[in-house]
């Protein structure tokens, strides 16, 4: 019976050892596992209990195995996450956005606008030439070709914008789902007190994924799970209850395509439906709400204003009172673009001899021919005093501009990020050379419990022996 305490100690710190020894194990298998939390074993000394008269220790036990988890940290990783998930959409589709508007490739809008007014020039030295007028016809549908083509790309854009809000917002939906399952999991594991790692990790995944997209503030409350609410406040999960859903909704904000874009908002259990703020949601969904509600209306806008300008411009020219065509007639009726935007500029006449190039029936009169060459060069009032082609290259410049501040602004998301996620793997991620210390210093610890427990054998054999 003397002995009997000694072979307790001894199997407890075997038994206690061997789960230090398959925590570091675990720790080293999944170093290189995607969200892996690492873990640690944590021992503490038996109770210590009375023995021949003397209060004594009675060796140590594993009391559980529970992550290295900073929650603040987790907090700030989530945050950064929103914050370049929304940069990272903000740039994607700005640097689209600006290579609508680019004129290096050809023909592009401006090529296109000097082509047009150099075939007015043509007219202008020639302004008897009916060759020079299907030139100039040719030109001006080619221009208004142009321009409908990139009012077309804009609302092209517009539109699968709004489509991947509609992916994001299911893809939210989904994650939202799981964690309102990985909660009750969680919960049912844990009852007994112990931690369940793999959970959590997903569990972690999750809400970091979520958080890309829509921004949301997670909380613990202990045995209920993890509170998951927008940035108002709106509560989609509350333990294992999903309490709200997104949902991207057909609204009355008509797109650059004249069909409907998708107003944002939650879905209630009951299915009753609530408009968010834009306040509400951040990250991915709200980068890209933000370039299509905003960047995208204010381009396709100034494309309409530089369309109506130059229609209303050239057929002013057109239909001067002593403007005279081909064949001598007044042209005051008769304008050379129709339609007041981007998409719906075109051509507002068809026979080229109806072009107006003199402004008497003189012949060789080019008067009106050359008063359309100096729509080239004249400062439109409604353009703030720059020229067609001026505006087109300060557009031009500004798109480049706000994709180039969308690029530095995703640029420092993304260090930011990596900062916090280097942090949080000090932390919480695995150090080899760590975790093979300890491998060394549980083994050690073992070995020492087995020898105990030899010694014991040993000296309970010498009793037997004496007692024989």
């Amino acid at each position: 019976m003397a002995l009997s305490p000694l072979f307790a100690i001894g199997r407890g710190a075997l038994l206690a050892q061997e789960i230090g020894l398959t925590v570091a194990g675990n720790n080293i298998a999944n170093a290189n596992t995607p969200g892996y939390t690492r873990t640690r074993a944590v021992l503490s000394q038996e109770v210590p209990r009375q023995y021949a008269g003397v209060l004594m220790g009675w060796g140590v036990r594993a009391q559980r195995v529970e992550q290295v988890v900073d929650q603040l940290l987790e907090a700030r990783l989530r945050v950064v996450t929103t914050e370049q998930g929304e940069a990272i959409a903000r740039r994607d589709h700005l640097v689209a956005l600006s290579a609508v508007a680019n004129d290096l490739d050809d023909p592009s809008l401006a090529t296109v606008l000097d082509a047009f007014f150099a075939a007015a020039d043509g007219l202008a030295r020639n302004p008897g030439g009916l060759a020079e007028r299907e030139v100039l016809l040719a030109r001006g549908e080619a221009l208004a070709d142009e321009t409908n083509g990139r009012a077309s790309r804009l609302a092209r854009l517009q539109r699968d914008i709004d489509d991947r809000i509609a992916a994001l917002v299911s893809e939210a939906n989904e994650e939202i789902e799981r964690l309102a399952a990985l909660n009750t999991a969680i919960t049912h594991a844990e009852v007994d007190g112990q931690i369940a790692t793999g959970l959590r990790d997903e569990r972690t995944l999750a809400l970091q994924s979520l958080a890309r997209k829509v921004g949301i503030e997670a909380i613990d409350t202990g045995q209920l799970g993890t509170r998951i609410s927008l940035a108002n406040g709106l509560v989609l999960v509350e333990g294992g209850r999903v309490v709200h859903r997104l949902a991207a909704e057909p609204g009355s904000t008509p797109g650059l395509d004249g069909g409907p874009l998708r107003d944002l908002g939650v879905r209630r259990s009951n299915s009753s439906y609530v408009a968010l703020p834009s306040v509400a949601l951040r990250g991915e969904i709200a980068g890209l709400r933000a370039v299509r509600d905003g960047e995208l209306v204010e381009a396709a806008t100034r494309l309409d204003l530089f369309a109506s300008t130059l229609a209303s411009a050239v057929n002013a020219v057109q239909q001067h009172p002593s403007a005279r065509d081909l064949d001598g007639n007044a042209t005051a009726g008769v304008p050379f673009f129709a339609g007041t935007t981007a998409a719906t500029l075109q051509l507002a006449l068809s026979d080229p001899r109806t072009i107006a190039a003199a402004r008497s029936t003189q012949p060789g009169d080019a008067a009106n021919a050359l008063a359309l060459l100096g729509v080239r060069g004249a400062a439109q009032g409604a353009l703030n005093g720059t020229t067609l082609s001026g505006w087109l290259a300060a557009e031009q410049a500004r798109l480049g501009q706000d994709a180039a501040r969308a690029e530095d602004a995703a640029t420092a998301a993304d260090l930011r990020a990596s900062q916090v996620r280097s942090e949080r793997e000090a932390v919480s991620g695995v150090n080899l050379n760590e975790e093979l210390a300890n491998l060394l210093r549980f083994q050690h610890a073992f070995e020492a419990s087995a020898r105990v427990i030899a010694v014991a054998d040993r000296v309970l054999d010498e009793l037997v022996n004496l007692v024989r």
